[in-house]
């Protein structure tokens, strides 16, 4: 969680120096949480058997809003799936934390476009119940996004997110049944997470209601080999709460 903690200051930091040479008149502060019901897939290296299952998440998100800029934030603690079925030594199982932390800017003066630049962090970690192996992963990578905010009637909106993390690198470290460290694997992959949301907006909230996925893959850079994938999707509902006025 060490890399979670700095990206988390790294952001905060942003956050401060950002509002420091902007003015606060016009600025406003959102705060919200997504919750989600996911269905996702998770298999890898040594997982001859993908781990799938259905479980609810949440996530919550912050942004800090000038006129057309904004640091944005969102993240989730750690989610788990577990495998249908036990192996020989247990029920295989995956987990997942994530922190995303953009600087966010409008292309357009009435805010229905904008392209965002930043930085990812994903925390990994998974039991093989077939041999027994524990493994984790703590990856990052640079991150690009381009969100569309289209008025589709009075106080409606369809919201389109799309974001892709290009450079996504880590190192898997992977413990065995019997406590001895196998030899560290260096990983290399890219991450895509798009949305699509019908949204209502009221005066100091707006709610969405809408369709989340993900597709995260990394490989060994050594030999080629499938170190990680997860891939998943769900509904979504989302609130938003605005505090003060640009």
């Amino acid at each position: 969680m060490k890399r979670a903690g700095a990206a988390t200051r790294i952001a905060l930091g942003a956050l401060l120096a950002f509002g420091a040479v902007c003015p606060p008149a016009g600025a406003e502060t959102d705060l919200g949480i997504l919750a989600a019901v996911l269905a996702g897939t998770h298999s890898g290296a040594d997982n001859p058997q993908p781990v799938s299952g259905v479980v609810p998440g949440a996530l919550l998100e912050a942004s800090q809003i000038w006129s057309r800029a904004r640091i944005h934030l969102e993240g989730f603690p750690q989610i788990n799936l577990n495998a249908s079925s036990p192996g020989p030594l247990g029920t295989s199982s995956a987990s997942l934390s994530l922190l995303n932390a953009e600087a966010q800017f409008d292309l357009d003066p009435r805010h229905h476009f904008r392209v965002g630049a930043g930085y990812q962090v994903v925390n990994l970690s998974n039991f093989n119940g077939d041999n027994g192996d524990r493994n984790e992963s703590r990856v990052t990578s640079p991150l690009f996004s381009g969100i569309a905010d289209l008025p589709v009637g009075h106080n409606r909106s369809v919201e389109l997110t799309l974001t892709d993390a290009p450079n996504v690198r880590g190192v898997l470290r992977i413990t065995q049944i019997n406590g001895a460290p196998r030899t560290p694997e260096p990983e290399q992959g890219s991450e895509v997470d798009y949305a699509a949301s019908y949204a209502w907006h009221f005066p100091g909230a707006t709610y969405l209601l809408g369709f989340r996925g993900l597709s995260y893959h990394t490989r060994n850079t050594d030999n080629g080999q499938l170190v990680d994938r997860n891939v998943g999707a769900g509904l979504t509902f989302e609130a938003r709460f605005r505090f003060g006025r640009r």
